[in-house]
């Protein structure tokens, strides 16, 4: 008789983490370990050398990026292979993904740098919070099954509340905070609604754990799934579109982007918006992509939705930040659009790029043109950081060539003009999009577009052609080295990311 202590030995061995698990997620324990770090840092160093706090966070994210870039490393080859028992596996260009992440944690960084300081915030629990939620998305796009995914994206959901809400003495950011709350556990319902009714529909004995992605695929495409299926489905698909912004959970966006501080502003467009666009790609093209034929067409008018809701709100608004958020909404779109072709046409490529990688890439461009716009608002001084309105930047091409030249390549790159990075990622998906056949989809796309010129070079107006008055003294506003940096090389980048994309 096999004594059941050695049976659970048995299973603890076949289940327990190979060592080449924990070498697959070295870049996201590194960024991890940095968030420790900020903590063990703000307890030992004195206050005159806070600055180290920051500053190693940041060297610890361009190490981490140099490793996760570093090719034929085992942390970047374990494609398509199951990592700590089929709870996580390596289906996107990883290498990227995390260069994302990384590069939206870094920039914030910068951002956040002067603007906390400024206002008396604390460096160390902002960078410490900062890299957790990193972390966190960086595991949630490599989930192969619902716990982690789940864990990893409400461990990144609680994290964003605090950044949102940091300033604790400026009611706007408070108030962004509580309404972040509200929409993201009513978001966070749906998806574990939507888990339950997936678990409890196709769980049965013998069918295998019916929360991992492989099982709940074989099982939809052997036609097991039920109305209770497809219901839990829509649930976490659309609890997943609640991250990225999509029509019609995009109403939080605009009143959340604009009280939150602007480094966190920053973040929330450009990370949480990647992890709710990777995430909703992994499960349709993953557990649930035996449902395309009803998958696609809904995330097709979701797209076309998306793009003209985000992009004709952002006519009626004066405020800046109030502005970008909406505009972000239309990139949401955008995004929809290239993750549609996914599911309905896996095999479509744009220039020889596949659906996943023309997301990946316009999600780096959007990080590029979004925090070079962003920096160069900062230094625009205002009373308060949620009251940004478009006359803020009259005269501002006289006060500051810098932060106006950074807001024309930032909004050009936003707007896609060419032959800024964000005018190729555009044209890419414009591409996906002809190839398979999305007509109406491509219609609104370009309708967006054409729309978005007026608001993003209604910004830009303001800045250069609408100069202060004259009659009043314009003191010129100083930029520091880091902003300059900033500015500096991500404009480089708009020109020069986009021709390397297409070589």
């Amino acid at each position: 008789m096999t004594s059941p202590i050695a049976e659970i030995d048995l299973a603890f061995k076949a289940l327990a983490p190979r060592t080449s698990d924990w070498t697959a997620i070295l870049p996201e324990l590194g960024v991890a370990g940095l968030s420790l770090f900020a903590l063990l840092q703000a307890l030992v160093i004195p206050e005159r050398l806070r600055w180290l706090i920051p500053a190693t966070a940041r060297a610890g994210l361009l190490l981490v990026a140099v490793m996760a870039l570093t090719p034929e490393v085992a942390w970047t080859q374990a494609v398509d292979e199951p990592l700590f028992g089929g709870l996580l596996r390596h289906n996107l260009p990883m290498p990227w993904v995390r260069l994302v992440f990384l590069s939206s944690a870094f920039l914030t960084s910068l951002l956040a740098g002067r603007f906390l300081t400024a206002r008396g915030a604390g460096l160390a629990d902002y960078h410490h919070v900062l890299l957790v939620v990193t972390a966190a998305f960086m595991l949630l796009v490599q989930s192969d099954h619902f716990v982690p995914f789940f864990v990893s994206l409400e461990t990144a959901a609680v994290g964003l509340y605090v950044l949102v809400g940091y300033l604790r003495r400026s009611e706007a950011s408070l108030e962004a905070g509580v309404k972040f709350l509200v929409a993201g556990g009513l978001s966070s319902a749906f998806l574990l609604m939507g888990m339950v009714l997936v678990y409890g529909s196709l769980g049965a004995p013998g069918a295998g754990d019916s929360l991992a992605f492989p099982v709940i695929a074989k099982a939809l495409a052997a036609g097991k799934g039920t109305v209770l299926t497809l219901a839990g489905a829509a649930m976490i698909v659309g609890g997943a579109a609640f991250k990225l912004g999509a029509f019609p959970f995009h109403s939080w966006i605009p009143d959340v982007y604009q009280g939150a501080p602007t480094p966190t502003t920053a973040y929330l467009a450009t990370a949480s918006k990647a992890a709710g666009a990777l995430a909703l790609l992994l499960i349709a093209t993953g557990p649930f992509a035996s449902l395309a034929a009803k998958l696609a067409p809904a995330l097709a008018g979701l797209s076309l939705l998306t793009l003209l809701a985000g992009n004709l709100a952002a006519l009626a608004t004066s405020d800046i930040k109030r502005a970008l958020a909406l505009s972000g909404v239309s990139h949401a779109g955008f995004l929809l659009a290239a993750i549609t072709v996914a599911v309905a046409k896996p095999e479509a490529t744009a220039f020889g790029f596949t659906s996943e990688t023309v997301v990946v890439y316009y999600l780096l461009a959007y990080v590029v043109g979004s925090f070079l716009t962003l920096q160069s608002l900062a230094g625009v001084p205002s009373a308060e950081d949620h009251v940004r309105p478009l006359t803020s930047l009259r005269g501002l091409i006289r006060r500051s060539p810098s932060l106006t030249a950074g807001l024309c390549f930032g909004i050009g790159s936003l707007a896609g003009v060419p032959p800024s990075v964000g005018f190729v990622t555009k044209l890419l998906v414009l591409a996906l999009l002809v190839q398979a056949g999305l007509w109406w989809v491509l219609g609104a796309a370009l309708i967006g577009v054409a729309v978005s010129i007026h608001y993003y070079f209604g910004i830009l107006r303001e800045a250069v052609a609408r100069p202060g008055d004259d009659r009043e003294e314009t003191a010129p506003l100083e930029t520091g080295a880091v902003s300059r940096f900033v500015i500096t090389t991500l404009s480089l980048a708009t020109l020069a990311a986009g021709a390397l994309i297409l070589l």
